[in-house]
């Protein structure tokens, strides 16, 4: 196992991206916290973990949240001690024209997804800078790359996940803690279809390629460094 006696935190863990990442990681010796507003997904999620193995934690997190982020952190750390490798995957999405976006749905689509990325770094950022080492994967989107129509409060909130990718980065570095953006293209989710009805299924990414991808990522030598240039490559 490549990851044998490793802790991660995966938020979004109950379906799509977050569950097949929690699965793919489990597979290779990882131990979990499973974080997501859904307590009946997550639940699942760890008794398929257990059955791989392994130990998990289903904790109902909501992480725009600053006290639930915490202590969901915190009850990690009590069970398991450490955390070698967070996975920021909540995500929220819905799309309008910008003369149609509503006030509501940009404070929302914020703070699921750059608020709760900055949350859960924070929570464990410092930890992970003591003991020397951690991965910080935090999935963005190709529309944190390109904006594209419809898409204005999605995109900017995931144009910031790059952006505070790359100072995670810069920061953690020095430290032995690693950071890395994610940018998959349009992917087999139910945030996806929710949004997209008419798209062509055969034609989606499949969340686990992301979730493979993100093991690449979390499995690189302690001494290999990634170019920023590969962290911001979207999968498409």
């Amino acid at each position: 196992m490549k990851l044998a006696n490793h802790v991660a935190i995966v938020t979004g863990a109950g379906r799509g991206i977050g569950r097949k990442t929690a699965l793919v990681l489990a597979k290779e010796g990882v131990d979990l916290t499973l974080a997501a507003r859904s307590v009946s997904e997550i639940e699942v999620v760890a008794d398929e973990v257990r059955a791989l193995g392994r130990k998990a934690l289903a904790i109902p997190t909501d992480v725009t949240q600053k006290s639930q982020v915490e202590s969901m952190a915190q009850k990690t750390y009590d069970a398991f001690g450490k955390v070698d490798i967070l996975v920021n995957n909540a995500g929220l999405a819905k799309h309008n024209l910008i003369p149609n976006i509503e006030e509501q749905d940009w404070d929302d689509q914020i703070a699921v997804n750059l608020k709760g990325t900055f949350l859960c770094t924070q929570a464990v950022f410092r930890q992970m800078c003591d003991q020397k080492y951690g991965h910080i994967v935090n999935v963005s989107s190709g529309a944190g790359k390109v904006g594209p129509p419809s898409f204005g409060a999605y995109s900017a909130a995931k144009f910031g996940v790059v952006g505070l990718t790359e100072v995670t980065y810069a920061e953690g570095r020095r430290h032995g803690v690693k950071a890395y953006a994610v940018c998959p293209g349009a992917t087999d989710t139910k945030m996806r279809r929710d949004n997209h009805p008419d798209d062509v299924i055969e034609h989606l990414i499949q969340p686990e390629d992301v979730a493979n991808l993100i093991l690449f990522l979390v499995t690189q030598p302690r001494q290999a460094h990634i170019s920023e240039a590969i962290i911001r490559t979207p999968l498409m």
